[in-house]
């Protein structure tokens, strides 16, 4: 292939890019109309294009003007290191800070600004001896720039705005606060706080309000920092060897992060998978042992799905071999082997979450698979009379790709490196150690796959946490077997180079997927509605009245409104689960209390009685039971007295006089 040619196969997707985003931006209609943003949009565009046409026509020239570079980078020294900071950062700036960040939604506009940015941060990585800018130093540009992204926009949200920035935020944010910041509340001391979420992240996330007088903004920041530095961390320790270099591990680590980004994955669930490796790792036996126990414990009081990830993640880790062919049956593996798995197991039994799971597993065998146990309606947990969403498992308006297809793509790059792993000779596997990998695989592939389809989920891969963390923690194997040697080769085939290169970009794309330029409204736009519910509050409250914050329970945390007596019962994330399981009995008693004008003011979200179709709309099936069970009773009983739709508020009040709801009442 000759170099013209091979330049070209690298351009033309960059030339097409360009094309689909002058369509995008519309810049043929804004030149017309002599617009000043559109020329400089334009004039960027031709500026490429022309730039990339001489890479191509001119590579003798274009490897001369490099060289040069190559050269002057040497004489800035150690601040070059400055300067590829100072440019990796610019790429999420641009995408997710700055003002014309509405610019940058259409995907090429993401994935051209992601290429050059990562050609620039090759060009610093490249050593100075270079002639060119080879493949490897393009991938750790890749790498850097997409790794910065990622991190960057799970901070776009920190922020002091006080109304929601998505639709379970601001309750979460009450949850959170109930564990160690109760006395925020009006609500007697003496009594528990219902809160519609599990101990696990309660207690992580609720860390923060240790910290006196906590702003909503602290609180945003640290969990912002549970989505990002748990995640590095883990990949970093699962990698790390003694006799690996550092520089490797650093790059694998920044590879590890985005692969587990494309959850994204809830933190408690790293931190017990983190303990497990510290314990198979670094550990003495018997201290991994209790190290065990304790991810055991913490998974399982999170989620009772995740019961018997440590205990298969301890087989898992030392089941596997340190060198190719390598056999270790001695004592103190079987001491480890026993520790680990063992410990797992006795932490989740010790969590009280066992009758849980097999509840749930039960009800749903008996409800789908039409097997007979025995089991009473009232004895099957709410998530498992929660229907599942089949149409889910395909594109659909929820996840463009489908949970399968999306599974597919998520790891199809790593299954081809560890063939290529596996025909290069760099690990083997026994066969009943590949049968035992396999079936953990498979088990948790199966779960994750029904938690996707029940109604409720399914918009991205994030209840595949467990399969996730499983196909990490198996690379790690094979790495530790000799496979990281692969990443010091100089030259790689065109295969490896596409593998490679699918690896870094696949993960990506997620990323692109999910990041949203940060959209705070202004205060002018948010403060009317903040003045609006206070003196609302107030009133309600001077006459006596009670006042249900069916949502924006953030406000009552952080102080945005003066404090009224809580009425916890009544939250929206727990009622829409009931909705969901279409719980009769739990919305009576609602019914009741709205029937009797109960509350003097109701703060909600805007609530709308529209029915939506699943082939059209993203999560209409969870919209139709909310419709069904929450917004069409309350609207009947309930009239909004103030809408406002910027920040996601209303408040209503009771209508006047007689109102007949019956036909309204599921």
């Amino acid at each position: 292939m000759t170099n013209r040619v091979h330049r070209l196969l690298w351009v033309c997707p960059l030339w097409g890019m360009e094309v689909h985003l002058w369509l995008a931006w519309r810049l043929t209609q804004g030149l017309r109309n002599r617009s000043l943003n559109a020329a400089v949009l334009a004039g960027s565009l031709i500026l490429v294009a022309f730039l990339t046409l001489a890479f191509v026509l001119f590579p003798a020239r274009t490897d001369r003007v490099l060289r040069w570079g190559l050269r002057l980078k040497k004489r800035l020294g150690r601040l070059r290191w400055l300067l590829l900071a100072v440019e990796v950062v610019i790429f999420p700036a641009l995408i997710l800070f700055s003002p014309v960040a509405g610019k940058f939604v259409p995907w090429s506009a993401r994935w051209l600004g992601f290429f050059l940015i990562s050609l620039g941060a090759a060009f610093f990585l490249a050593p100075y001896e270079a002639l060119r800018i080879r493949f490897q130093d393009l991938l750790r540009g890749f790498l850097l720039t997409g790794a910065t992204f990622t991190f960057l926009s799970a901070f776009v949200d920190v922020s002091s705005y006080p109304f929601p920035l998505s639709w379970s935020e601001g309750n979460r944010l009450w949850d959170y606060s109930l564990m160690f910041a109760k006395h925020r509340y009006f609500y007697p001391a003496d009594q528990p706080i219902f809160a519609h979420i599990d101990l696990g992240r309660q207690f992580l996330w609720g860390l923060v309000y240790l910290i006196p007088g906590v702003s909503i903004f602290g609180v945003r920041l640290w969990s912002a920092f549970l989505f990002t530095v748990p995640y590095l961390v883990f990949a970093w320790v699962a990698f790390a060897r003694p006799k690996t270099p550092w520089a490797l591990m650093f790059w694998v680590g920044l590879w590890g992060f985005l692969f587990l980004e494309q959850g994204p994955i809830y933190t408690p669930l790293l931190l017990s998978a983190l303990l497990l490796v510290v314990a198979e790792s670094w550990a003495p036996w018997w201290l991994g042992g209790g190290l065990a126990v304790g991810a055991g414990f913490y998974a399982a009081m999170t989620r009772y799905t995740w019961l018997w990830a440590p205990m298969l993640w301890g087989l898992m880790l030392t089941m596997g071999t340190d060198k190719v062919g390598e056999e270790q049956n001695s004592a103190s593996k079987a001491r480890k082997i026993v520790a680990l798995s063992g410990g797992g197991l006795l932490g989740a039994f010790l969590s009280g979450e066992m009758n849980k799971f097999w509840n749930a597993a039960l009800g749903l065998m008996q409800k789908y698979l039409k097997m007979d146990f025995g089991l009473s309606s009232t004895a099957v947990i709410f998530p498992a009379k929660q229907p599942l969403v089949w149409t889910r498992l395909w594109p659909n308006p929820t996840f463009p790709l489908g949970i399968v297809f999306g599974v597919i793509v998520a790891i199809a790059p790593l299954v081809a490196l560890w063939v290529l792993w596996y025909q290069q000779g760099f690990w083997r596997c026994q066969r009943w150690r590949c049968g035992l990998f396999s079936v953990i695989l498979v088990y948790f592939l199966a779960v994750g796959l029904i938690a996707s389809l029940k109604i409720g989920g399914g918009n991205n891969l994030h209840n595949l946490d467990m399969f996730l963390i499983s196909m990490l923690m198996l690379t790690a194997l094979f790495w530790r077997q000799g496979s990281w040697q692969w990443l010091q080769r100089r030259s790689w085939s065109t295969v490896e180079q596409g593998v490679a290169l699918a690896l870094v970009t696949v993960p990506l794309y997620f990323a692109f997927l999910y990041a949203s330029p940060r959209r705070i409204p202004e205060e002018h736009y948010w403060r009317p509605a903040l003045e609006a519910v206070q003196q609302a509050v107030h009133d309600a409250h001077a006459q006596g009245g009670s006042v249900l914050f069916l949502d924006h329970r953030q406000l009552l945390t952080f102080g945005f409104v003066e404090p009224v007596p809580l009425i916890p019962e009544y939250e929206k994330k727990y009622m829409m689960d009931q909705a969901m399981a279409g719980n009769r009995e739990y919305f009576e008693q609602y019914y009741r209390d709205l029937a009797s004008h109960r509350f003097a003011l109701i703060v909600s979200e805007p609530l709308v009685v529209r029915w939506e179709e699943e082939r059209e709309h993203n999560f209409a099936s969870e919209n139709n039971a909310w419709v069904k069970w929450v917004a069409a009773p309350t609207l009947c009983y309930y009239e909004p007295k103030a809408t406002f739709k910027a920040v996601g508020l209303q408040l209503l009040v009771p209508r006047e006089g007689h109102v007949d709801c019956r036909d309204v009442l599921p």
